[in-house]
């Protein structure tokens, strides 16, 4: 005889079955509710950051912007980006930038070609294959920003002496507040340039090969972009009392070699002005190009010992110090010897 099931047998609940799945599901949405209210204030915060470059002066126009970057992500698209302040005008192509929800601070940015700015007299020019920066920044302002360029190329014209043209294949630069220089508005500036071709420096050496160029200096007073021409900007740095601390400056060239140290300013003629510890392997040419082939340019071989041979074949020659290059009223000095045939000219 069949024995009935007992009739208060509990059933197994399916609830614990489901709930990872409902969880992951209210997860998402919440999620998306927080992307976009990231997103909104992401806006505002740009609208007002607009509004508030506006207000001193700088008219930037981001054409065609589009917000996106859901779900980990908020990206910045502008087809275009223009900027205006005073005389000077700059135009960039796609920009995008890109800051990630949980380091809002970090922004990396990548930006099109061409570049164009001008203040009217002068305009630089410039392309790339790839140029990327990122931008780390604190509540009290700029912390760091790093570019990297692949294979640019620059052209600067409507300056005297005529057309200044330059390409590389790599450029990277990095800035940064002076941590301990903050009353002098002091700026770190370290820059390189590898593979560069620039035709005005292959006169003055002499040779085509391309040079690798490497900079680390102190800029003061730099206090920001005021708006007018780059001859008003210079002059409100000069009055200031900005100066050029050079940390380190080094080119190499082929054989040739060349690195320098010291601190750089402008006259009231606008002539740069200071002095510079230098020390070179290699630089018979350059020699030559500034004394005209005169006795002075031997002398100063002979004084900088550039007649040495090196110590192997085919071994570069060994850097030598150099007497100290003074720039003074106008003319460059080194050591006891004010070089014939240079004439230092004013740069606005």
């Amino acid at each position: 005889m069949d024995q009935a099931a007992p009739s208060g047998s509990p059933r197994r609940s399916r609830f614990w079955l489901y709930t990872p799945f409902v969880l992951l599901l209210l997860l998402a949405i919440a999620w998306s509710i927080a992307w976009f209210v990231i997103r909104n204030r992401a806006a505002d915060a740009l609208d007002g950051w607009l509004a508030a470059e506006a207000r001193s002066g700088r008219q930037w126009t981001c054409g065609d912007r589009t917000i996106a970057g859901y779900p980990f992500r908020i990206e910045i698209v502008c087809n275009s980006l223009d900027l205006k302040r005073g005389a000077v005008t700059a135009s960039f192509g796609r920009t995008e930038a890109v800051a990630q929800i949980y380091q809002p601070r970090r922004i990396i940015t990548e930006v099109a070609g061409p570049l164009r700015v001008t203040d009217g007299a002068v305009t630089v020019q410039g392309t790339w294959d790839l140029l990327q920066a990122s931008i780390n920044a604190t509540p009290a302002g700029l912390q760091r920003l790093s570019l990297a360029a692949t294979a640019p190329k620059v052209t600067v014209t409507g300056i005297g002496g005529g057309e200044i043209a330059g390409s590389g294949s790599r450029l990277e630069l990095h800035v940064r507040p002076n941590p301990s220089r903050a009353g002098e508005q002091a700026r770190d500036v370290a820059a390189s340039v590898t593979e560069a071709r620039i035709p005005l420096l292959d006169a003055l050496i002499g040779g085509g090969e391309p040079a690798n160029l490497t900079a680390d200096v102190t800029v003061t007073r730099a206090d920001g972009f005021k708006g007018g021409t780059i001859a008003e900007e210079m002059e409100l740095w000069r009055n200031a009392g900005g100066k050029l601390d050079i940390l380190m400056l080094a080119a190499t060239k082929g054989s040739r070699q060349i690195e320098a140290k010291g601190d750089l300013r402008l006259d009231e003629q606008h002539r740069p002005a200071g002095q510079l510890n230098l020390s070179a392997a290699g630089l018979d040419g350059l020699l030559g190009n500034l004394t005209g082939g005169r006795l002075g340019g031997n002398l100063l071989g002979m004084l900088l010992g550039q007649g040495r041979a090196p110590a192997q074949p085919n071994a570069k020659p060994q850097l030598a110090p150099l007497p100290p290059l003074r720039l003074e009223n106008g003319f460059l000095a080194m050591g006891p010897f004010v070089i014939p045939n240079v004439k230092l000219q004013p740069l606005y």
